[in-house]
């Protein structure tokens, strides 16, 4: 008879167990499956939340990207525009500088010529008049001579100033 009220017994604790299951297991299991599914569900949203703002920040990250590209593009582009633009002026200066000394090398030149052209002017007068001077010193009339050689230097000294 022991083992009938020990099967007896386990009927009893098992149905018991049973009811506590049915009455307050399934809700709470129920519950806690509720509460794991929107659990679920809301990392489900997160996660394509987190894909949509990954795929953003990926277009944001290449349109950051193209813009460096074109900057870069446009500083060489610049940079080219600029050198060209220093070339332009030192060749222009260069030009100027050669200009100048050009000049003034035509100057001096110039200027040399002219000087060579007095004195050698200013020689064959002085050699013209000292032929004049002894050939009227040949004739003897010393006067006439010295009035002659006398307006020979005034007519020859006004020709070299001009």
């Amino acid at each position: 008879m022991e083992i009938f009220w020990r099967i007896v017994d386990t009927i009893i604790l098992a149905i018991g167990i049973a009811y506590i299951y049915i009455k307050y297991g399934i809700t709470f299991l129920g519950g806690r499956r509720r509460d794991i599914e929107a659990h679920l569900e809301k990392a489900r949203e997160y996660e394509n939340k987190a894909k949509e703002i990954y795929q953003e920040a990926k277009s944001e990250l290449e349109k950051t990207r193209k813009e460096i590209r074109e900057i870069r593009e446009d500083a060489i582009k610049e940079a080219a525009a600029e050198k060209n633009l220093i070339i332009k002026n030192a060749q222009m200066t260069a030009d100027k500088i050669v200009n100048a000394y050009l000049e003034h090398a035509k100057s001096e030149i110039d200027n040399h010529r002219k000087e060579l052209l007095e004195e050698m002017i200013g020689k064959s007068f002085k050699t013209a008049n000292e032929k004049i001077k002894k050939e009227m010193e040949s004739y003897g009339d010393s006067k006439l001579n010295e009035n002659f050689l006398k307006a020979q230097e005034e007519g020859f000294a006004g020709q070299s100033n001009k």
